[in-house]
């Protein structure tokens, strides 16, 4: 198998333990794997890890209190009222605390999002789905949108960059680093300003940039920004990326099943980043495995 790691992200909901979803990939041929944030203490527990690589840990990891409880509950690093942020950031502190156990290097990090509706970016996904992104209408309810965060951004993302500063300094002293995902939804941080804003924090040894190329292609498919942008601004801190395609806006697809430009992306990829696949688990095996042979024949995997 090449150089690349598995998510568990496939093994959630296909399989009834994360045993047997360890078992069926390394009959695949995976022995490198990304804990995502669906994994819980009670998934893990009695789990003999051993001969297992698992290089990165996907926050919140474990996922006791989940992923759309810590958003129902606003419990974000980027959160403006201070005990849910701090909430946010002891989430992202247990990820660490486990990364360590496990000898992973880097967290895979959400810095959280802008306090505003996010109802009008489904209905530009609504619109380019029936063929209507080139409409003026589409263009008018892109701008206003784009007007409404940037008018709501500041406070988030000042939260943000506080509590980044905080997580540095604890992941620092347990050699683990900090990965900033580029996220999927507009509304989320960060947009590449943000990103740059973020990465200046003064952590360079500890925090860089988790690229994610399905997120990447689906926001600039939206018109939001160049797919590229990210590519050409931070190759060089890039961490580590999560490899799937995009069918439309609908990420995580294998790789080669969908529209992401692979030769586009191949170029700036660090050779010393980790590379994470993160399918669906709709995704048969077949199609995982023909997925992996696509990227190392795209070159953004080593053979």
């Amino acid at each position: 198998m090449p150089d690349v790691a598995l998510s568990t992200m496939w093994g959630i909901g296909r399989f009834p333990t994360l045993d047997e979803f360890f078992t069926n990939a390394r009959a695949l041929g995976w022995s490198r794997f990304e804990l995502n944030h669906a994994v819980d203490s009670a998934m893990l527990r009695g789990l003999n890890l051993n001969g297992y690589r698992i290089p990165s840990v996907h926050e919140p990891c474990p996922a006791d209190i989940s992923v759309s409880t810590l958003k129902s509950r606003g419990w974000l690093i980027s959160a403006t009222e201070e005990e849910n942020r701090r909430q946010g950031v002891a989430a992202i502190r247990r990820s660490i605390d486990l990364a360590r156990e496990l000898s992973a290097q880097v967290i895979v990090v959400h810095p959280g999002k802008v306090d505003i509706d996010p109802a009008p970016e489904d209905t530009l996904r609504s619109l380019y789905k029936r063929g209507k992104s080139n409409t003026a209408e589409y263009r008018q309810a892109k701008e206003a949108y784009v007007a409404i965060r940037a008018a709501r951004a500041e406070e988030n993302l000042r939260a943000a960059r506080r509590s980044l500063i905080e997580l540095a300094e604890y992941a620092g002293r347990r050699r683990i680093r900090l990965g900033l995902e580029n996220r999927y939804h507009y509304h989320e941080i960060p947009l590449p300003a943000e990103l740059g804003f973020l990465l200046e924090i003064g952590y360079d040894d500890v925090v860089g940039f988790w690229y994610d190329v399905g997120h990447a292609h689906a926001l600039d498919q939206l018109g939001f920004f160049a797919h590229a942008e990210w590519l050409k601004r931070f190759a060089s801190r890039i961490v580590g990326v999560h490899l799937h395609d995009v069918v439309g806006v609908d990420d995580h697809r294998a790789a080669g099943l969908g529209q992401v430009n692979w030769d586009m992306v191949a170029p700036y990829l660090p050779a010393e980043a980790m590379r994470t696949c993160e399918f669906q688990n709709f995704t048969s095996p077949e199609q995982v495995t023909a997925g992996v042979q696509w990227l190392v024949k795209k070159g953004c995997v080593s053979a």
